[in-house]
């Protein structure tokens, strides 16, 4: 059976051109469809289930708690003195989107950002999700392999940013089930080692930050400097010529 018949939609609405849309993306990237019961059109922002009936939905608008964490500004939030606080410019490279929320915070500090993201029905969502922003929130992500896009890109970037999932990930933004579908979806980052060693040759980039938990090895080196935070630090890296 088509697995267009999982999609749900509206017929002769927009919401049929997008499940088109997407199915024809997926299956150009070979998706893995098993995992997916259904996805939901029938809204501005698809909600994707899994066989269990445990859904997500990434909404940059309507959901707070996850995307409007701004308290201050980029000199004194925590990320933003991570990337510099505009000091080496505002041109951010974030290596792995996730879910979207550390790239969209850095927007709200005023940073233009890219983001990657591998999975193909992840990027999907959070290039939907973009789609609803406004014009002044400089941020768009890019489907791809991090480490082919360091090594084939001449874009130039200020900072690169890398938060790679780990299984020993305990705090998370989605309730327990759904986060289980997330990762089991976007799998963990088994390669993050090798994508640092990658991001610090980097020409044009005047440092690497990379997000980890508060008592996680480095993933590469000993880091030239550390911003810490009561659960997570960046470690700090200059690239090297």
């Amino acid at each position: 059976m088509e697995f267009l018949n999982n999609f749900l939609y509206e017929k002769g609405q927009s919401s049929e051109k997008t499940a088109s849309a997407w199915y024809e993306f997926l299956k150009a990237q070979d998706f893995d469809f098993t995992s997916v019961q259904k996805i939901d059109f029938t809204e501005d922002h698809p909600k994707i289930y899994d066989q269990n009936g445990n859904k997500f939905c990434i909404n940059f608008v309507e959901d707070k708690l996850n995307y409007h964490k701004k308290k201050s500004s980029m000199k004194k939030e925590l990320l933003g003195r991570a990337m510099g606080s505009g000091r080496y410019g505002l041109k951010i490279l974030d290596l792995s989107a996730g879910l979207g929320i550390d790239a969209i915070f850095l927007s709200q500090l005023g940073f233009e950002v890219t983001a990657i993201e591998r999975n193909p029905l992840i990027f999907l969502a959070l290039q939907n999700a973009a789609s609803k922003l406004s014009e002044d929130m400089k941020v768009k992500f890019i489907f791809g392999i991090s480490q082919s896009f360091l090594k084939k890109n001449s874009e130039l970037f200020d900072v690169i940013y890398f938060d790679p999932m780990f299984p020993e990930k305990t705090k998370s933004a989605l309730p327990r089930q759904e986060m289980v579908f997330f990762r089991h979806l976007v799998g963990a980052d088994l390669d993050a080692d090798e994508v640092v060693r990658e991001a610090v040759k980097r020409n044009g980039v005047s440092r690497v930050v990379v997000k980890r938990p508060m008592k996680a090895p480095t993933l590469y080196k000993k880091p030239e400097s550390q911003i810490e935070g009561k659960l997570v630090r960046f470690d700090i890296y200059g690239v090297e010529k």
